[in-house]
């Protein structure tokens, strides 16, 4: 969680008490969101690969974010998200995002693919 002072410099958890709590908190949430899913794999017997957990987690934070925004905003009253994010945000955000895809060329993912089907986890 990035928090910042008054004058736009980060204050990272270690310095921010109150930063430290809200982690605190959001990972409670997390765990009380994430508890049903981890007993119905535990009761099933069934193995889950540990990027499926990866994911799952990543997903259950996701949502979590999300809803937190989606209250905040109506406790606020914005109506329209084009109020707090401008079409440029979106494009900066997208060209982010395109810098992190790493292509693959066809034959070494069919390579990749049959590898895990040989040895799956």
């Amino acid at each position: 969680m990035k928090l910042v002072d008054p004058s736009g410099k980060e204050v990272t958890s270690k310095e921010n008490k109150d930063a430290g709590e809200l982690e605190k908190q959001l990972s409670k949430k997390m765990e009380q969101m994430l508890e049903p899913v981890f007993n119905k794999i535990k009761l099933s017997g069934a193995q889950v690969p540990q990027e499926q957990l990866m994911q799952l987690s990543s997903a259950a934070h996701q949502m979590l974010f999300n809803r937190m925004i989606y209250n905040l905003l109506i406790k606020v009253g914005i109506e329209d998200l084009s109020e707090i994010l401008s079409d440029d945000d979106v494009e900066e955000l997208q060209t982010s995002l395109s810098n992190q895809l790493q292509f693959v060329d066809s034959s070494k993912m069919q390579e990749m693919m049959n590898n895990q089907q040989k040895n799956p986890e």
